[in-house]
């Protein structure tokens, strides 16, 4: 059983490797931006109780 199964975009193939890949690295940025977005809200709120 081939576990790399790949998937047909227009003319190009991709592996299915490629897309957890791709799939792994958008996750961990929009999960990175998201941590960052709330601290900086988070301080502006903070800096507003002083």
């Amino acid at each position: 059983m081939n576990i790399f199964i790949s998937f047909q975009l227009g003319e190009v193939e991709v592996s299915n490797l490629t897309i957890l890949v791709l799939a792994f690295f958008s996750s961990f940025t929009f999960i990175a931006v998201g941590i960052s977005s709330y601290k900086l809200y988070k301080s502006l709120i903070n800096e507003d109780d002083k």
